[in-house]
C-alpha cells in the first residue's frame, strides 16, 4: 500500500475548526500556540467559534486552513502514519511542502500569511464551483460572457467538476446560463477574491517578491504542483508558486498521475470536510482506496478508526 496524504483548500473551512482540533491533543494545541507567537496574535481567540469575524480576511482563511491541515497531519504522523507522497489543491500545496521537505512548518506558515496579505489586496472578484460539466462546455459559458468581464476555469478539478473564477458581473451571469442551459449545479465559494484567474497577476508578481527572499531545502518526497500537475524533480519553487496565484489548478491531472504512478495508492485527505474525497465519485477512478479525516461529530472516534485502518490494525 503506498500511503498519499491530499491536503485541500481554503474553501474547506467551517466555525470552530481549530478550536475543535485544538481540543483533540496537545500537541495541535502546542502548534496553535506557537503559531500565534508566529504571528504575534491570540489565534485561539480569534477562530474561536463565537467570533463571526474569523473568516473575514482572506488572510485568515488561509492561516485556518493550512493549520486545520497541518493539525490533521500531526495526529496522523504521531500515530505512527507516513506518506510516501502527499499533494495540495490551491493552497494545500503549502501544506505540501512542509510534507516533502521544502519548508519547515514556520517558513510556511509566514509565507501562508504573506499570501493571504496580498491577496487581500488583489483585485475583487468572485469563484463558483460547477458540477456536473465538462471542461469543453464550461469554456463555452466563459465565452459567452466575455463581453461583460472576465472568467476563466481555473481548477480541473475532475472530468464533471470545475471552478470558475473572474469579474463578478461575469461569474453571475454565467451562474444565469448555467443554470437555464445546462442545469448544472452551481455553488459559489468565494465572493471577494477571483484566485488563480488572470485578472490575479498583480498579486502572483507582488507575491513573488517575498518568495524570492525564501530559501527552500531539497525535497524528499516527490513534488507535485498544481502548474504541472505532475512530479517535477528539478522545481523552480519561485516561478511555480507565484504564478500558481493567477494560474489554472491541475488538480484531475494530478490525481491522475499519482494513480498512474501508485496504482495501489491509497489516498487520504487531511484536513477539514471532505471535498478532495469527494471529488472521487464513481466515475472518475472508481475503486479507489480513498478516506477522510475530518467529521462533523465523534472526530476523536473517526480518527482512532481511520488510523487502525491505515495501520492495518485489527
Amino acid at each position: 500500500m503506498t500511503l498519499v496524504w491530499m491536503f485541500p483548500g481554503q474553501s474547506s473551512r467551517y466555525p470552530g475548526m481549530i478550536e475543535k482540533l485544538a481540543g483533540l491533543d496537545g500537541a495541535n494545541r502546542a502548534t496553535l500556540e506557537q503559531a500565534s507567537e508566529l504571528l504575534g496574535r491570540d489565534l485561539g481567540a480569534h477562530y474561536h467559534v463565537d467570533n463571526d469575524q474569523a473568516y473575514g480576511r482572506n488572510r485568515d482563511v488561509q492561516i485556518a486552513v493550512f493549520l486545520a491541515n497541518h493539525m490533521f497531519l500531526t495526529l496522523l504522523e504521531q500515530a505512527g502514519l507516513e506518506a510516501q507522497a502527499s499533494l495540495g489543491l490551491s493552497l494545500g500545496e503549502w501544506n505540501h511542502l512542509v510534507h516533502i521537505g521544502a519548508l519547515d512548518f514556520p517558513q510556511a506558515l509566514l509565507a501562508v500569511e504573506q499570501r493571504g496579505e496580498a491577496y487581500d489586496a488583489g483585485p475583487a472578484g468572485a469563484m463558483a464551483s460547477v458540477f456536473p460539466i465538462g471542461l469543453d462546455e464550461l469554456r463555452e459559458v466563459c465565452d459567452r460572457v466575455k463581453d461583460v468581464g472576465v472568467l476563466e476555469v481555473v481548477n480541473l478539478n475532475s472530468p464533471r467538476q470545475q471552478v470558475l473564477s473572474g469579474e463578478t458581473a461575469a461569474l453571475d451571469r454565467a451562474l444565469e446560463i448555467l443554470e437555464e442551459d445546462f442545469y448544472c449545479e452551481a455553488v459559489v465559494i468565494e465572493r471577494q477574491v477571483p484566485m488563480h484567474c488572470s485578472t490575479f497577476a498583480p498579486v502572483g508578481h507582488q507575491f513573488r517578491d517575498y518568495l524570492s527572499g525564501l530559501t527552500f531545502a531539497e525535497p524528499k518526497r516527490p513534488y507535485r504542483p498544481n502548474r504541472l500537475g505532475r512530479i517535477e524533480a528539478q522545481p523552480d519553487f519561485v516561478e511555480l508558486l507565484s504564478t500558481h496565484v493567477h494560474m489554472p489548478v491541475l488538480w484531475q491531472q494530478s490525481i491522475d498521475s499519482v494513480l498512474e504512478t501508485w496504482p495501489d495508492a491509497t489516498l487520504v485527505e487531511v484536513g477539514p470536510k471532505r471535498v478532495l474525497y469527494n471529488l472521487l465519485d464513481r466515475k472518475w477512478h472508481k475503486g479507489v482506496d480513498k478516506h477522510h479525516t475530518d467529521v462533523s461529530d465523534e472526530a476523536e472516534a473517526h480518527l482512532a478508526k481511520l488510523i487502525e485502518t491505515l495501520r492495518g490494525d485489527g
